[in-house]
């Protein structure tokens, strides 16, 4: 299924993915999927780490787009230039729009690392990826839309991709 294909009145938890193309410009999909739920014709979710993921990789996005001199590893790099750590602020903004365009963000879950554990042990997802399915089956929402094919593992999530990245 692809994001155009996410029914009128469907609740959808958003992956990192599709925050970061749609504020990176690299997705008129993920846009136009988001500009669905500004609209109120799609309930979207997300959780907290999701949003300190988008905040992480839009600041290394940003420092790019800045020409700073980051190299191969723009995480270690900026830790040792505070001074331009500084000078980035974009991506702050970015994220800060993400509840105001009708996107509920949803708080971790109790005991979220135990629990999110059998994610990791029988789909074989990552840890902040494990969050997510627990945090699905909490608000009772089975429609994802990601980019990422590691959700299919889980077989009662339905995802749904852009089609342009």
């Amino acid at each position: 299924m692809t994001l155009a294909d996410v029914p009128r009145s469907s609740a959808v938890f958003i992956d990192a993915n599709i925050l970061i193309y749609h504020f990176a410009g690299r997705s008129d999909d993920c846009s136009d999927f988001l500009a669905r739920i500004e609209a109120g014709e799609i309930r979207g979710y997300t959780g907290q780490t999701i949003l300190l993921e988008v905040a992480h990789r839009l600041m290394m996005i940003e420092a790019a787009e800045k020409d700073f001199p980051i190299g191969s590893n723009p995480s270690a790099r900026l830790a040792q230039r505070p001074d331009l750590v500084r000078q980035l602020s974009r991506y702050h903004f970015s994220v800060a729009k993400i509840p105001r365009m009708g996107i509920e963000v949803l708080p971790f879950p109790d005991d979220c690392l135990g629990r999110s554990q059998e994610y990791r042990q029988v789909q074989g997802l990552l840890v902040n990826d494990s969050l997510i399915p627990l945090q699905m089956r909490e608000a009772g929402v089975t429609l994802l839309a990601s980019g990422d094919a590691a959700f299919d593992r889980v077989p009662w999530i339905r995802r749904a991709a852009p089609r342009n990245v």
